[in-house]
């Protein structure tokens, strides 16, 4: 089984993720947002507002974990082994990506796009879940 073929079939199929960070030895787990690039599924994206708590907690340590949000059914994906940095793109230069793959983002940008700043997650590895007899790792 493919499982990097695997992997970028979850990520399409969902656009959550339950994102973890750590700063000062306590860790922090929420559900976000997420799009990708076609063809890029180790590069995932997602917006915050620059003054919500896990922008610092990134910039305190930028090593998270992550898992895919399942919608119906065992698939996921997850990794402890991805970084999350700033991006140097815009919310406006992936306002098309965000609005394609989570409906209504539209207008969430409309109503706070000049307070979100966006973020790359950057995976080396990952861990994917078939099912109960099938689950393999990727690297990038």
């Amino acid at each position: 089984m493919d499982y990097k073929e695997v992997f970028g079939e979850i990520l399409s199929k969902t656009n959550e993720i339950a994102l973890a960070t750590s700063a000062d030895g306590v860790p922090n787990v929420r559900i976000v947002n997420f799009c990708f690039e076609s063809g890029k599924p180790e590069l995932l994206y997602f917006a915050s507002d620059r003054e919500n708590l896990k922008v610092a907690e990134i910039k305190a340590n930028n090593k998270i974990a992550f898992t895919t949000v399942p919608r119906g059914g065992i698939p996921h994906a997850r990794s402890n082994d991805a970084i999350a940095v700033k991006s140097k793109r815009s919310i406006n230069d992936l306002k098309d990506l965000f609005i394609t793959k989570i409906p209504g983002y539209d207008e969430t940008i409309a109503a706070i796009g000049d307070c979100l700043d966006v973020f790359e997650i950057h995976i080396k590895n990952a861990f994917v879940v078939v099912d109960f007899e099938n689950a393999g790792p990727v690297s990038f």
